[in-house]
This record gives structure tokens, C-alpha cells and sequence, in this order.
């Protein structure tokens, strides 16, 4: 598997080239209305890896997270014109060949952050300023950063009691008695994937969005020995077998939620 850190030492020269395209069309645009401009997803992190089409096109976009003013009413179409791809829930627009996804928003202080959900605040947090020359965001992050661990605790405990209650005898027992092995897994593979966002919380990081969280998991420090195989070994299953079943949530319970849970009493 080519890790987080692999595409990022592939791809140094590419993203710095996409940096300088995106502050290129920053300066572009009439910012008389924005407060805040953040460099978003997979560039801001530095490992996006996209497939490029023949016409020097890239199967993928830049994320930028765009703030207006306080008070202000312009419209992502005020400044970027129309949106080039409506299906996908951002202001999609493409400039020198780069497609460009943006999210076009009121300014995200620390009340409007704490209700973002989960995948949100990750994505946020992970952003890389370009544009504040009041420094508002650079102040409200500060804010910001001082509830994140109490908020992280709380989605640490909600995923410790929802893991232990999905592997209880009781939720157990519901489905053995009518031989519903599937779902027996596939309570399991439920907790499985709330003990990856745990990972991430005991690492002070909001989790991502479900369909890249594992991916990303690999990255964190603070891990189980031997990670990779445990949750390779964790995931891997036969749907019908009681056996596997069993086999599954003794490594996932032992190995994975027993190290976060000794993590957390350790703080």
C-alpha cells in the first residue's frame, strides 16, 4: 500500500506546482467580500494523487474553503461564475486546467464550528490559511483549539461505549440464537470502524470522513504494534462462519480497543 507519507514524498514538486496555481487564481479574484480563504483536502495535506486526462486535465479537484465577511450576501457565482459541475455539493469551477471545488461560506467561528459535523471539523482543521489579512481566523483558531480536546474526549467515550455495546452478550446473543452470522459481523465491522475513529481521537485529531478514515489511520503515531496487520486481520472475514466471528472480535478487542483503552487511562 502506498502510504500517506509515500505520495507525499512522490508528489512534493506536483503540489508545490498546484500551490502555486491556487494562490495564482487567489489573486485573481475580487476579495472585497471574503474575510478567509482556506487550502483544503488532499493538497493541503500534500498526498493528492490524481489520474491526469490527455488534455493535461487532472481526475480531481483543489479544495478551497472560501469565508465571506460578516453580513456580506455574495454568491460563489459573484466571483467565480457559474458552477461546472451542479451534482457535486461544491461550487466546482476549472482554471489552467485545474479543477477547483469550493466550498463558499459564512465565516466558521468557534459556535459555527462546533456544529459542523465530525468529517467538517477534520477537514477544517487540517486546512492551510492563504488568505486573512485581518487575521480573523488565525485569532478564532485559537478559540477553536482550546475546545477541540473536550470535544474530542466526548467523541472518544461515545465511541468506547458504542463499541462495547455492539460486542455485548447481550447484542451478541440476540443474533446467535437465530445463527445470523452476517450481522453478528457486520455489528462487528460497525465497531471495527468506530475504533479506528477512537485512533484518531487519542492522536488529538478529529476522524475523516468513513470512506478514507482506515486509509489515513495508517498515519497516525500513536498506534498498536504490528497496526497494519491487525486491522488487515480485523477487517478480513467470513461473512457466514460463527468461527471467524469469534476469531475477529478477539483481535479487534484485545489488540486495537484494548490499546485505546490503555491509551486513555494512561492521560
Amino acid at each position: 500500500m502506498k502510504t500517506k507519507e509515500v505520495i507525499i514524498e512522490q508528489q512534493k514538486d506536483f503540489i508545490q506546482e498546484m500551490k502555486n496555481k491556487t494562490l495564482a487564481l487567489i489573486n485573481s479574484i475580487d476579495k472585497s467580500e471574503i474575510e478567509t480563504i482556506l487550502l483544503s483536502g488532499s493538497v493541503s495535506r500534500a498526498d493528492f494523487f490524481p489520474l491526469k486526462k490527455e488534455n493535461d486535465e487532472y481526475r480531481g479537484h483543489v479544495d478551497l474553503i472560501i469565508m465571506r465577511k460578516k453580513g456580506s450576501c455574495v454568491a460563489a457565482e459573484d466571483i467565480f461564475g457559474p458552477d461546472n459541475d451542479p451534482p457535486i455539493p461544491y461550487h466546482c469551477i476549472k482554471v489552467d486546467h485545474v479543477c477547483y471545488a469550493i466550498l463558499f461560506t459564512d465565516f466558521i467561528d468557534t459556535e459555527k464550528f462546533l456544529q459542523l459535523d465530525e468529517p467538517r471539523k477534520f477537514s477544517v482543521l487540517e486546512s492551510q490559511i492563504l488568505y486573512d489579512p485581518n487575521n480573523s481566523y488565525k485569532n478564532e483558531l485559537e478559540k477553536i483549539n482550546q475546545l477541540v480536546k473536550e470535544d474530542l474526549k466526548n467523541y472518544l467515550n461515545n465511541a468506547l461505549g458504542y463499541i462495547h455495546y455492539l460486542i455485548s452478550d447481550y447484542k451478541k446473543d440476540r443474533w446467535y440464537r437465530r445463527e445470523a452470522f452476517i450481522q453478528m459481523h457486520e455489528n462487528l465491522n460497525t465497531a471495527i470502524r468506530a475504533g479506528v475513529r477512537a485512533l484518531f481521537y487519542i492522536n488529538g485529531f478529529y476522524s475523516p470522513a468513513e470512506d478514507r478514515a482506515v486509509y489515513y489511520s495508517h498515519s497516525l503515531k500513536k498506534l498498536p504494534e504490528n497496526y497494519a496487520e491487525l486491522i488487515s486481520q480485523s477487517c478480513n472475514q467470513i461473512t457466514d462462519s460463527e468461527e471467524d466471528y469469534f476469531r475477529r472480535e478477539k483481535i479487534f478487542m484485545k489488540n486495537i480497543v484494548g490499546f485505546i483503552e490503555k491509551s486513555t487511562s494512561c492521560k
